[in-house]
């Protein structure tokens, strides 16, 4: 299990100590591997003095978060933490936490996935005392009437000294050089640390967390010194106790004066003790350590047993799978190839269970493509693909041979092997099933699964192709089938990008996208994710992570995406080579537009951006957009016939310019603000098309590069 560390301060360095230490022993006596797979601290100094390895360092909260299988919340406080915490759970991601703030005061917004057992906290509240486990494994059932206890060690380690006549001032500074109080101490000393948690234990118990402000507390800074010698000659102690009384509903936090006869007489130094009172089994006390890094520590742990144990319960994998996807130019010859199988090592050792899918080595399917049109410029598409799909066969297997050079166990597959079954559309098949038995099987005996992207079978057992990017494709269907967290498309590039960073030098990698505004990008001009892939991935769920192959970037999520209601332009993208087909004095009647559409259909001719014109008397103008490539399959004479217009005119060299983002026709603002932008720079819009993730404009093509440049810099893209 992947274990992903915010925060590496008291506690969280010595989570990470145990788990480095401890490693072995933890899994020979659980049977569970415990691996950190990325850290995160605010200062990198902890970095150096805990001795973390460069790759465990992760960039940002969301590649802590896509690299781990469970996220360890060490910060403490709200402000940053619950940000963390959402995006966490948000991302699908069990999370652990000895934050009893966060708990308290936002349990309730978690109050499902604490049920559902993605939020752990048994550190909030006891330190190394397990009394939230007490309450959700054992005593779920029974009624808890009560619920006293010394819940602070840092508060009783310096009642337990001034008992013995030492100064406050005294005491307090020596619990902070022991480690037991921080250098700001306040949260302790002024009652703020039990009353949390306090208001965490009434979350566990009635379900629903009253947060601080229903608590009243008292911390140990105003007690007097002589009244403090009076009860030690009584033959008494004083200590601060967490009290809830479930039938009043009475929450405090009170100095007590306890009597030898009290079970909190003898709980002394950093020790807690909780005392809980049910009305079946009776009462538990439970007592142990409460301050210092190691105490928390090791119920933050407990609770990653718990976890491990939850998942085997629910039927889950013990193992996680990642599909990475290399595309042709991360495997150009051997000496990338070889790199690369270094790189998918890499990943394995981080505690995933890679499943690899490659294209072709290179510019392989071009040159196969050239080879066919030397014998015949229309080679006959079954034979074409089978020709195709030998480029990626090369690739699996040669991955395979590094891979085994290495130590480690590989086998490739072919889409044929695999029985990826598509239709018959040569070319540009469509999945209709993949087998993932077979792979399930390997992964199991630790195989490294090498799958030949691009490729399918149809049912009769000819060979296809799935069309230019297919391998993308390949890899999300594999994933969605094969019920992998995450999809990783290695790409030349950092990730999806403002702009084309060719022509805009100051365009930035997107952190993140939903697959919406993923496919427009597709359709309308990026290169990085094939259309058709970036729909499957939003038709099934996937989320896809787009990084550099050649390097270690953050890259580019892909997902469901945060909710925001305000409009955001996240990227300009252009397609040029553009041509537009005009219609002129088409008749104005019933069945035209079908007949014009059904022709295009027919010929093959993908179309954009359809427009009809006013009606002048009996009659309109159709216009469409094509891309120039498309020309040689249109036939004007048919088209004219069907479509009884009096003229037909092509206008070739335009370019289709377009903005991507959420919610961008929900105001006039964001494309009067696109259209100031062109005419500001002399460009004239021909057509316009919008959905409400996208807004686009034909114009001239020679304008392009100044038109992305200038929306770019309007819409200030080059900022986080």
């Amino acid at each position: 299990m992947r274990v992903g560390i915010a925060g590496l301060g008291t506690v969280g360095g010595s989570i990470y100590r145990i788990l480095k230490e401890r490693g072995n022993e933890i899994e020979k006596r659980i049977g569970e591997k415990f691996i950190i797979s990325k850290v995160i601290n605010r200062s990198p100094q902890k970095y150096e003095l805990l001795g973390v390895p460069k790759e465990e360092i992760a960039f940002d909260f969301d590649d802590l978060i896509l690299n781990s299988d469970v996220i360890v919340e060490a910060i403490g406080g709200t402000d940053v933490a619950v940000d963390l915490v959402r995006r966490a759970l948000e991302l699908g991601r069990i999370v652990v936490t000895p934050n009893k703030n966060l708990i308290s005061e936002y349990g309730n917004e978690f109050s499902e996935y604490i049920k559902k057992r993605k939020l752990f906290f048994e550190a909030s509240v006891g330190g190394g005392i397990p009394i939230i486990s007490l309450f959700q494994d054992y005593l779920i059932f029974q009624k808890v009437t009560r619920i006293r206890g010394i819940m602070n060690g840092t508060t009783n380690y310096i009642l337990t000294e001034m008992s013995k006549g030492r100064h406050f001032e005294e005491v307090l500074k020596e619990a902070q050089e022991l480690g037991y109080a921080e250098a700001d101490p306040t949260n302790d000393i002024e009652g703020y640390d039990v009353a949390y948690k306090v208001s965490v234990l009434a979350g566990v118990v009635t379900g629903r967390f009253p947060g601080i402000n229903s608590v009243q507390f008292e911390g140990i800074t105003r007690i007097d010194p002589e009244y403090l010698k009076e009860i030690v000659r009584s033959g008494k102690k004083l200590k601060l106790i967490g009290e809830l009384d479930f039938s009043t509903n009475r929450y405090e936090v009170r100095l007590r004066e306890v009597t030898p006869e009290d079970p909190f007489f003898n709980v002394d130094g950093v020790d807690n003790a909780i005392e809980v009172s049910t009305d079946l089994a009776g009462d538990f006390l439970l007592k142990g350590r409460g301050a210092g890094g190691y105490p928390t520590a090791s119920a933050v742990i407990a609770d990653l047993f718990r976890v491990a144990k939850y998942k085997v319960l629910g039927g889950a994998e013990k193992f996680s799978v990642v599909v990475m996807k290399f595309g042709g130019a991360a495997i150009s010859d051997v000496e990338k190839l070889e790199k690369v199988a270094e790189k998918i090592i890499k990943r394995k050792k981080s505690g995933v269970k890679p499943v690899v899918v490659l294209s072709a080595m290179g510019d392989t399917t071009d040159h196969l493509i050239e080879l066919a049109k030397t014998i015949d410029e229309n080679p006959d598409p079954r034979e074409l693909d089978l020709l195709l799909s030998t480029g990626e066969i090369q690739s699996v297997a040669l991955m395979s041979i590094a891979l085994r050079k290495r130590g480690y166990k590989a086998i490739s597959f072919t889409g044929n092997q695999l029985k990826i079954i598509t239709d018959k559309r040569y070319g540009s098949a469509r999945i209709i099933d993949i087998n993932t038995d077979i792979i399930s099987r390997y992964l199991k005996q630790d195989f490294i699964p090498v799958v030949a992207g691009f490729q399918g079978i149809t049912e009769t057992g000819d060979i296809t192709t799935l069309g230019r990017g297919g391998s993308d494709l390949t890899a999300i269907a594999l994933a969605y089938s094969l019920g992998a967290d995450l999809c990783e498309l290695y790409k030349d590039v950092d990730g999806v990008y403002t702009a084309d960073p060719r022509i805009v030098k100051n365009a930035r990698v997107i952190k993140e996208l939903s697959w919406e505004e993923m496919i427009e990008l597709s359709r309308h001009g990026a290169q990085v994710l094939q259309a058709r892939a970036a729909e499957f991935a939003r038709k099934y769920g996937v989320k896809v992570l787009i990084k550099n192959a050649h390097k270690e970037t953050r890259g580019t999520l892909i997902w469901e995406g945060t909710k925001v209601e305000n409009p955001i332009v996240r990227a300009v993208t252009f397609e040029d080579g553009m041509a537009k087909v005009v219609l002129k004095d088409v008749p104005d009647k019933p069945g035209v537009a079908a007949r014009i559409m059904r022709t295009l259909s027919q010929m093959g001719v993908n179309i954009d951006m359809i427009i009809q014109g006013m009606k002048s008397g009996e009659y309109n103008t159709v216009a469409f957009i094509v891309p120039e490539s498309q020309l040689g399959k249109l036939d004007i004479d048919l088209l004219k016939t069907r479509s009884e217009a009096k003229e037909i005119i092509i206008e070739k060299g335009l370019a289709k310019v377009s903005i991507v983002g959420v919610n961008l026709t929900s105001t006039p603002e964001i494309s009067a603000t696109l259209f100031e932008t062109l005419a500001n720079e002399g460009i004239n819009i021909d057509m316009i098309s919008a959905s409400s993730s996208r807004i686009s404009v034909i114009i001239d093509g020679k304008y392009v590069e100044d038109a992305v440049k200038a929306i770019h810099s309007r819409f200030e893209l080059d900022r986080e």
